[in-house]
């Protein structure tokens, strides 16, 4: 997926005037940074415990999709702060200092692709927790630097474990293949957020850019019988290890096969060209007619992911003289049961920070609605104790069972709770409580009905 990358680089950097460019809340102060470690991540925690095998503090070899996101978007909420200071503080000439500024984040964002807790590595991370789920074990390849790599793999993974995987949860396991994408969209979500929410005004436009490009510059060529068909014969011929192998291939290739055919058992993908283990990569050789046209059907709906003033550097909107800021931001997510298009209106008015997201969700030739609202960070003082809430409720639609072909409805609910407690002015130990009935949502491991809580830090400078 790293072939458009230097594409898009020139494109960014062609691109350096449009960001920064547009405050339309001037009035704000400089921004803070906020870091959220997620220590604990239960049951989650459990569960990789058993697939490591090496005891509780083994599970932090799989981190849950809140950990790993919760690293990159530090990763890069720490660098960018990093590259705006040096603008603020330095004393030379202006050009020189911005064209500094700009280069220096646009070959930040890009080398951060191919190390460990980069963008590249959270996408295999999110691959590697629905795994986990199901005591899969696997090997994430961003840890070995695989600088300027064309593709990188999550490998050590067993055609046994495939096979038991699919097996026993069909929609989970066709939620493995675009899980990688639906963590970098999550990342991107949170760096939106922070930067209108905490008034950052931190320079991420070209991490949107970078991240949503490369993605969608992905499932394009998925279709491509030039770009996927003639790699995977390349590959194949090599890989005569099956530990070596990457635990899927191309991914939405992958995704469309299994979301047509969840029933089928994943041995009949046949014997691999080597002869040694199964042919886990699906050429578009391997996709029917009505496959193909799903997969050309998501490229077009991925444009909805460029829907956003934040794409150009307008951070923050005047409502008039209500008081009130908002923006807006559109994501197309795939699922285990097809597509979510959901609509995320921000809006903030002293210390009220609210999120109101409309979701599409849609299998085969069904639609399923369903709305969410969030509060961010709302103040609570009891006695000398400050604790900050943020109260989180989705009410919806999705198909049953997570089917793709289904007509019926089941219901989906969710209510979250997160409270962070003032240690002191930079130090807010939060606990992050989630309860869910069965259905897809963004950043959940579980498919099915679950309760989660997470214990962990923010730090707030």
């Amino acid at each position: 997926m790293a072939k458009n990358l230097l594409f898009i680089l020139i494109f960014l950097l062609s691109q350096s005037n449009i960001f920064a460019q547009w405050d339309l809340n001037s009035g704000i102060p400089n921004p803070s940074i906020k870091l959220d470690w997620p220590l604990f991540d239960f049951p989650y925690q459990i569960d990789a415990m058993h697939t490591v095998g090496h005891g509780f503090f083994g599970s932090y070899a799989n981190p849950s999709m809140a950990q790993s996101l919760a690293v990159t978007s530090n990763l890069f909420s720490g660098f960018h702060f990093g590259m705006k200071y040096f603008y603020d503080n330095a004393n030379f000439n202006d050009r020189w200092k911005r064209s500094i500024y700009h280069l220096g984040v646009v070959l930040g964002n890009f080398f951060f692709l191919y190390i460990p807790g980069g963008e590249g590595w959270l996408h295999e991370e999110y691959h590697r927790a629905v795994m986990t789920r199901f005591r899969v074990n696997s090997f994430n390849d961003m840890n070995l630097f695989p600088l300027g790599a064309e593709l990188v793999y999550v490998s050590r993974v067993t055609d046994e474990d495939l096979i038991r995987f699919k097996q026993e949860s069909p929609s989970d396991f066709v939620r493995l293949h675009a899980a990688g994408i639906e963590g970098q969209y999550l990342m991107i979500d949170s760096l939106q957020r922070n930067n209108f929410f905490y008034n950052q005004n931190l320079l991420n436009e070209y991490l949107y850019w970078l991240s949503t490009v490369n993605s969608h510059a992905y499932i394009w060529v998925s279709v491509s019988p030039s770009e996927i068909d003639e790699t995977l014969e390349r590959i194949d011929s090599r890989e005569t290890d099956i530990a070596s192998r990457d635990f899927t291939g191309f991914d939405f290739n992958a995704w469309v096969y299994d979301l047509f055919r969840p029933d089928e058992p994943y041995e009949a993908r046949g014997v691999h060209p080597t002869g040694i283990g199964i042919r886990r990569y699906r050429s578009t050789q391997d996709l029917t007619e009505a496959e193909l046209a799903y997969l050309r059907k998501q490229r077009y709906l991925h444009f909805f992911n460029y829907v956003s003033p934040m794409w150009f550097g307008i951070r923050s909107i005047r409502i008039g003289d209500t008081g009130f800021y908002g923006n807006f931001a559109m994501r197309h997510y795939l699922t285990s049961f097809g597509t979510n298009i959901s609509a995320n209106v921000f809006l903030k008015r002293a210390q009220y920070n609210m999120v109101f997201t409309f979701h599409n969700y849609q299998n085969y030739q069904h639609y399923f609605p369903g709305i969410e609202a969030e509060f961010i960070d709302y103040p609570l003082s009891i006695g000398k104790h400050e604790l900050l809430l943020s109260p989180r409720i989705l009410l919806g639609m999705q198909p049953l069972d997570q089917n793709f072909r289904t007509n019926m409805p089941e219901f989906l609910g969710l209510f979250g709770l997160r409270v962070d407690y003032r240690a002191n002015n930079n130090i807010f130990p939060y606990i992050d409580f989630t309860a869910k009935t069965n259905g897809w949502i963004a950043g959940n491991e579980y498919l099915n009905a679950n309760t989660s809580i997470r214990l962990g830090v923010s730090l707030r400078f």
